[in-house]
């Protein structure tokens, strides 16, 4: 549940009540790194900002390395 606390439109639950990445579009690049931070089980992979989204730094990106 902590990623949906983050965006609850960016994740939804499947069948078997585990989250997955529902629409990007809805989120940011920030939020999906924050989401990924904060998953126990480490399973968020934030991959790399989509175009147009301004919440990217360079200290952002660098800090969602870990999570590639």
């Amino acid at each position: 549940n902590d990623c949906m606390k983050v965006n609850p439109r960016l994740f939804l639950y499947n069948a078997n009540k585990q989250a997955y990445l529902a629409d990007p579009s809805v989120g940011t690049f920030a939020e999906l790194l924050k989401a990924a931070e904060g998953c126990p089980a480490r399973c968020i992979h934030v991959g790399t900002p989509r175009p147009g989204d301004a919440t990217p730094t360079p200290a952002l990106i660098a800090k969602a390395a870990k999570f590639r």
